[in-house]
């Protein structure tokens, strides 16, 4: 049974008491003894239910199976050394032993220092601050647009003609711009935009091409058995909207359940005194159902290699 504290650790023991009420925080000396004096008892008791916890851990293990009546004493110490040490709320309460937390006080606790002398120093300061300021004129002034194309003061068309509609661009950089970043050979120049025209056609469509063959891969997308909640979700949802397409056009043969070949109980074709076609088609039907059982097999085997690895 563990002793609470040892004779060498009693005589270190100091008198002052672990709490700081009455404790003048301008003097460095008190404060630091209080607080020397609360490390001590948190961690004494700290340590407290750390050893009647091992003790209870032990005689859990020797008495077994009469550990309810055995070991009872060291249960009810070990929870009430859990209930008297929890340490909760701030600092400040911790060190205070404050049961009820007061809003205003936890607010201040978690206040640093160097905020708090800020605060102070706010207004003496600003004020300080606002008077060797100099004062700030500002001014506006507007500059003529010196490159700017002069307007044409006779019409660019003939009298009835209809104004070009003007091209909308299609691409996104201007004529001339250096596309920073898009050289990969060594020592080279990046490359300059160029105007629409100059591009081929095929260029402006070939992300359509993509997109659609993308579009095509999500449909398509989804695995019934797939680890992925996503693709499990994706199969379900096509596997019923093709129900309701078969149930809707009347075929009630494609939705009855589809037994596997190895698992049929039919007889396969082959018999005596039959044609080649008879024979050809007996035969291929016994290559496919040793193909499903082969594959059902290694299905087996790698299930139970990856059950027995576990």
């Amino acid at each position: 049974m563990p002793t609470p504290e040892s004779e060498q650790f009693k005589a270190q023991k100091p008198t002052v008491a672990p709490t700081f009420n009455g404790v003048d925080y301008d003097d460095t000396k008190a404060f630091k003894a209080a607080e020397d004096s609360l490390i001590r008892e948190q961690w004494v008791g700290a340590m407290m239910t750390r050893l009647v916890g091992e003790e209870l851990n032990k005689c859990y293990v020797r008495e077994g199976v009469n550990h309810l009546e055995n070991c009872g004493h060291l249960r009810e110490r070990y929870l009430q050394l859990l209930k008297t040490n929890k340490i909760k709320g701030t600092k400040f309460l911790q060190q205070n032993y404050v049961d009820q937390k007061e809003q205003d006080l936890d607010r201040a606790a978690k206040v640093h220092t160097s905020d708090k002398i800020a605060k102070m120093n706010h207004g003496r300061f600003s004020s300080a601050l606002r008077r060797s300021q100099p004062v700030l004129r500002q001014f506006s002034t507007t500059t003529p647009f010196r490159y700017a194309e002069p307007k044409l003061s006779t019409p660019v068309t003939a009298p009835g003609e209809a104004l070009k509609d003007t091209p909308v661009p299609r691409s996104q950089c201007v004529a001339g711009t250096v596309l920073t970043g898009l050289n990969y050979t060594k020592g080279g120049q990046d490359p300059v935009a160029k105007h629409d025209d100059e591009y081929p056609e095929w260029l402006w469509n070939c992300l359509d091409v993509l997109k659609k063959d993308a579009d095509a891969a999500d449909a398509e997308a989804g695995d019934e058995f797939s680890k992925s909640k996503k693709q499990r979700k994706l199969a379900a949802k096509r596997q019923k909207a093709h129900e309701a397409k078969l149930l809707a056009e009347g075929n009630l043969e494609a939705l009855a359940p589809k037994v596997p070949i190895q698992h049929q109980s039919i007889n396969i074709l082959g018999e005596e005194n039959k044609g080649v076609d008879h024979n050809v088609e007996a035969a291929q039907k016994r290559e496919e159902l040793k193909r499903a059982m082969r594959k059902e097999r290694k299905a087996k085997i790698k299930e139970t290699n990856y059950l027995k690895s576990m």
